[in-house]
């Protein structure tokens, strides 16, 4: 009887783990066709293109990720290098490679179009159809913009650089095949134009939709890149340094005591972003961000002093850990 039951239970095991494997196999290359294209054209007009350039390098901080990896210090210096891609995330679910985004039309997005480029980053959904993994989360941007950025990418001299595709261990095809199988569209209808002014409104829109300052300052899942923390609240071993020897965290940005903004003023905080990187080896872009408007400080700030204050102290935001052999 016993013999018959641990059979019965092995025949089930296998039945659970090939049905598993199909069911994730037949969910690597789902299309979402049906995502329409935002109706947006790129601009050749100056003020436009300023403004997208604003975006890229200072604010959204594109080259963070996109920027040449062989010019990292030019970058950090302040320089606009070009956007070409190749920098690689060795995370839990695999090797993840950043997307050449220069008007090359061979490796970049000279081949696409401007409605397949705004879909892209709108709506997390490729050229070819397929959800886009969601590192890009400017999916609120209003509508102009997009444009201003679209505008400012299609500006840039084309670089010739192909980038490897990424490449998925088992539990990167099983997050694709489940938790990451949608595209990620933009939580709420995106504004048509921008808010300008050191307000709350518009600091509400650069620190959730552009500047991105939940992204990191909030704790997330290695795995699946889910929130699991309270939003600002700071995030627990956030980053290490390649050589072992730091374990950045970055803080709790709220206005609770145990944050950081709350033993900062208006007009502190904004010397403090002037300043730029004052650590080195942060993984803040603070020389991108030290070039932002004061308005837009000061409306960032405004906005985070608006939220409810979090208790939550991760520590420092650069802390020394012991070198590995």
């Amino acid at each position: 009887m016993l013999r018959k039951i641990l059979l019965g239970l092995f025949a089930v095991l296998v039945l659970f783990v090939v049905g598993s494997a199909i069911y994730v196999a037949s969910r690597q290359h789902l299309t979402f066709n049906d995502v329409p294209y935002p109706p947006v054209a790129a601009s050749t007009d100056t003020a436009v293109i300023a403004r997208g350039h604003y975006l890229v390098r200072n604010v959204v901080n594109c080259a963070q990720c996109h920027g040449d990896t062989a010019k990292a210090a030019a970058r950090d210096a302040g320089e606009d290098v070009p956007l070409s891609g190749g920098m690689v995330f060795d995370i839990p679910p695999g090797k993840f490679y950043v997307r050449n985004i220069t008007p090359d039309k061979e490796t970049g997005l000279g081949r696409y179009t401007d409605g397949e480029v705004a879909r892209a980053l709108r709506n997390g959904v490729g050229p070819d159809g397929r959800a886009l993994l969601p590192f890009m989360e400017i999916q609120g941007l209003s509508d102009d913009d997009l444009v201003a950025v679209i505008s400012y990418l299609r500006s840039q001299p084309p670089v010739h650089h192909d980038v490897p595709w990424h490449q998925y261990n088992l539990l990167g095809a099983i997050v694709k095949a489940t938790v990451l199988a949608n595209p990620v569209g933009p939580r709420e209808t995106p504004l048509q134009q921008s808010p300008r002014g050191a307000t709350v409104e518009n600091g509400r829109y650069l620190a959730e939709s552009a500047a991105l300052c939940w992204a990191c300052h909030t704790q997330r899942s290695q795995e699946t890149g889910a929130l699991i923390g309270p939003r600002y609240g700071g995030a627990v071993a956030f980053e290490e340094s390649k050589d072992h020897r730091y374990s950045w965290s970055p803080p709790n940005i709220t206005g609770d005591p145990t944050g950081r903004l709350g033993s900062l003023t208006e007009d502190d905080f904004v010397t403090r972003f002037r300043a730029g990187r004052l650590i080195e080896g942060s993984p803040m872009p603070w020389q991108s961000f030290a070039r932002m408007d004061e308005t837009d400080l000061r409306a960032i700030y405004r906005y985070l002093r608006s939220l409810p204050p979090v208790k939550r102290d991760v520590g420092q935001p650069k802390v020394e850990v012991k070198k590995r052999s």
